[in-house]
């Protein structure tokens, strides 16, 4: 389970608890204690009698927007009714705890989606590289007399440029900031590609003109 959308499920406990009149400090002890690291830390922060204001501080303190606002509730509950911000937060804790699921959701196909463009890099390396690789050799299988001269070199140099710029426009568009992932990916597999299937492309070619 994710850290924040823990957090948010645990606090949630703690409101539903307390509008069922159990008290506050006893609903945050019973149900943090699970929530690691900064739920945990709470938890045993009440049982050493710390006023709930310095036990729920690494909550909301934390970098969740969500679990800080629910924290923060919880805190202001000594200064009036458990039970009112228990009924009144339980409302609040729905919409965040949807929220949260939310951005899980969107954080889960991002990740999916960069997954595939990795993917597809990969395979474009490969094809580019057996295109460039095989290319001199299925060229020279000329059915006319003179067969024209092709530059491997120049075409693996082209097909690696090519690959280049294609991941990294892929990978703009699907990672931002990361796409020199897809790159190393792209020209890695590439690389390894080329080096397996130099052998082939080594082979002498020959004309296919006299050939009954």
């Amino acid at each position: 389970m994710d850290t924040d959308f823990g957090s948010v499920l645990a606090l949630r406990k703690v409101l539903e608890s307390a509008s069922d009149g159990m008290g506050m400090a006893q609903a945050v002890a019973r149900e943090l204690r699970a929530v690691r690291p900064l739920g945990s830390r709470s938890a045993q922060l009440v049982l050493l009698g710390y006023p709930l204001r310095e036990a729920l501080r690494p909550l909301v303190e934390s970098g969740s927007e969500e679990t800080s606002m629910l924290a923060s509730l919880i805190v202001s509950a000594p200064r009036s009714s458990s039970v009112r911000i228990g009924r009144s937060g339980g409302i609040l804790a729905d919409t965040l705890e949807r929220w949260v699921k939310t951005k899980e959701s969107a954080k889960l196909e991002q990740k999916a989606l960069r997954f595939r463009s990795l993917v597809t890099c990969g395979v474009l390396g490969a094809v580019a590289a057996m295109v460039a690789s095989l290319g001199p050799l299925v060229g020279g299988l000329d059915f006319t007399e003179a067969s024209p001269v092709v530059g491997a070199a120049a075409l693996v140099y082209a097909a690696a440029g090519f690959t280049g710029i294609s991941s990294s426009m892929l990978g703009l568009f699907m990672s931002g900031r990361g796409f020199y992932v897809n790159v190393a990916v792209a020209l890695g597999v590439f690389g390894a590609v080329c080096a397996l299937a130099s052998p082939l492309a080594s082979v002498s070619t020959v004309s296919l003109w006299g050939v009954k």
